[in-house]
C-alpha cells in the first residue's frame, strides 16, 4: 500500500534540511490550513524562501506545490471515502430541493464574503485606473477566463477601450504592445499561474498598470499588481475552480462597473443608448 504523504515526509524527516523541517513541521500542525494556503503565505509562516517550498515538493517526487495539496487533500480522507464526497455539503441522500437550498445558501455566503474581503480604497484606486486608461485588457486563464469575457461584455457597454481576448498566444501578443497609459485587469483565483506571473512581467516591462482579482493578497502575481481586489473562498483541492469562486469575482466585477459609471453617468448613458439600438435589431 502506498504511504500517504503525512507518512512520506515523516519517513523522509531526518533527511531533509532545517528549513524544510520548518515546513514538515508546519503542516503536520496545521494540515487542513494548508490544504487552503498559497505558497506565498506558506513560505511566510515557515520563515523560508518560496523556492525552497517547491523544492520541497520536488523531493517528495510532487509536480508541485498544488500537486502537495492535493496529496494533504487526499490523506485527510476518511477510511472508505472518497474525492467525490469532498464537494461541499450536499449529500448522496439529498432531495433535489435540498440541493437547491444548500447551493444557494453557498452562494449567499460567499457573496457576503466577497464584500466584507473588498478592499473600498482598492476598489478606488482600481476604477481611478480603468477611468484614465488608453485602453483595457480583460484577462483570465481556465474557468476565470470567463468572467474575463463577461468584464469586457459588461464594461464595453459603457465605453469602447475594454477588449477581452481568449486565445493565450494573442493574450501574450497583445500583452507585449501594451502603452505605459494601458491597464491590465487579470482575473486568477490563486495569483500563482505561470500565465498571471508571465503577464504581471510584461505588464511592468510595458510599464502599463495590473488590477489583479484574486483570493490571496500575497500571491506571487500581487508584486506586479498595482492594485489587488481580494475576493473567493477557500477552494479545497478537489474542486478544480469552484462555482463560488466565479461568483465571488462577478460580485467584484459588477462593483467595478457600477463604480465606473457612478463616476460619469452621461457618458455611460450615451453609449448605452446606442449599445441599445443596436442590439434591438438582433430581436424578432
Amino acid at each position: 500500500m502506498e504511504k500517504n504523504i503525512l507518512a512520506l515526509m515523516l519517513q523522509k524527516y531526518d533527511s531533509f534540511t532545517r528549513s524544510e523541517r520548518k515546513i514538515v513541521d508546519y503542516v503536520l500542525e496545521h494540515q487542513k490550513e494548508t490544504q487552503y494556503i498559497s505558497i506565498t503565505d506558506l513560505s511566510a509562516v515557515c520563515q523560508v524562501a518560496v523556492s525552497t517550498v517547491s523544492l520541497f515538493c520536488r523531493k517528495l517526487k510532487l509536480a508541485g506545490f498544488n500537486d502537495f495539496k492535493l496529496e494533504l487533500a487526499r490523506a485527510a480522507l476518511p477510511a472508505g471515502a472518497n474525492v467525490g464526497q469532498l464537494a461541499g455539503e450536499v449529500l448522496p441522500g439529498d432531495t433535489p430541493g435540498a440541493v437547491m437550498g444548500k447551493v444557494l445558501r453557498t452562494v449567499q455566503d460567499e457573496l457576503n464574503n466577497a464584500y466584507h474581503m473588498l478592499s473600498e480604497a482598492a476598489v478606488t484606486r482600481a476604477v481611478d485606473l480603468l477611468r484614465g486608461a488608453g485602453q483595457v485588457l480583460c484577462l483570465g486563464q481556465g474557468n476565470h477566463s470567463a468572467v474575463a469575457l463577461a468584464a469586457w461584455a459588461q464594461f464595453s457597454t459603457t465605453s469602447p477601450k475594454f477588449k477581452t481576448i481568449q486565445d493565450s498566444h494573442m493574450q501574450a501578443v497583445a500583452l507585449s504592445t501594451l502603452a505605459s497609459e494601458d491597464v491590465v485587469l487579470y482575473f486568477s483565483h490563486s495569483g500563482a499561474t505561470h500565465e498571471v506571473l508571465e503577464a504581471g512581467e510584461v505588464v511592468r516591462s510595458r510599464g502599463a498598470r495590473l488590477i489583479l482579482v484574486t483570493r490571496y493578497l500575497n500571491s506571487p502575481a500581487s508584486a506586479y499588481a498595482d492594485t489587488v481586489l481580494l475576493c473567493g473562498p477557500n477552494e479545497q483541492p478537489f474542486q478544480f475552480g469552484s462555482s463560488a469562486a466565479l461568483v465571488a469575482q462577478l460580485y467584484v466585477l459588477e462593483v467595478l462597473l457600477s463604480e465606473f459609471i457612478r463616476r460619469d453617468p452621461e457618458t455611460a448613458e450615451r453609449y448605452r443608448q446606442s449599445v441599445g439600438k443596436a442590439l434591438t435589431q438582433k430581436h424578432v
